[in-house]
């Protein structure tokens, strides 16, 4: 049985490209724009599209943005660092929303419980300098609660953000990064929805 994410169905992107030539160009140009490099490097930029590409579960996104990132002088660990990142982030929003199961407990008040002591290691080791600096893992937390949209993770890795003197500049440059991502994981499954129309 074939893998519904199939790596080469070029033939199919070029049908989609056909069908919506003008919209296709513009998200050429934008995806160009965001990724010229700026604040941020061209590496930089491609770690951050990776990490994002896990958040929205695009195996394309993953497939082209860890090639151009190798490319880019990424090394295999600043990738698992970057993915590691992400996955801190999506184990905080599930334990941020953890208070609603009971009011009684402020959102603010500290947990004791040895899950939470767990998530907390956790975060601890991924958020540790390492291949990639403090500095740009806090940028990379920050621009995936963006993402997957948690208020608290906002808030606390904005403040850390300029703890550490991220300039809003990188974080603009970062944000949309991500959005371009959000777009083109959106634009490559349009060979599904061809599929399915014409199936």
């Amino acid at each position: 049985m074939p893998s519904y994410y199939e790596k080469h169905k070029d033939h199919l992107m070029k049908k989609v490209k056909e069908v919506s030539p003008e919209s296709f160009k513009a998200f050429l140009k934008f995806e160009r724009e965001i990724f010229r490099p700026g604040a941020l490097t061209k590496k930089e930029k491609e770690l951050i599209a990776v990490a994002i590409a896990h958040v929205i579960k695009c195996p394309y996104c993953i497939d082209v943005h860890t090639k151009k990132a190798k490319f880019s002088g990424a090394s295999m660990k600043e990738l698992a660092e970057a993915v590691f990142v992400v996955s801190a982030m999506e184990a905080g929003a599930a334990t941020q929303y953890s208070s609603y199961f009971n009011r009684e407990k402020s959102s603010h008040q500290e947990h004791h419980s040895k899950p939470f002591e767990a998530y907390a290691d956790f975060v601890r080791a991924v958020m540790e300098e390492g291949s990639l600096t403090e500095e740009f893992k806090t940028l990379l937390a920050l621009t995936v609660s963006y993402v997957i949209q948690c208020p608290q993770l906002i808030n606390f890795h904005t403040k850390r953000s300029k703890d550490l003197g991220v300039s809003e500049e990188r974080i603009e440059e970062a944000i949309f990064v991500a959005a371009a991502l959000k777009a083109g994981g959106a634009y490559a499954h349009l060979i599904h929805l061809y599929e399915s129309y014409f199936e």
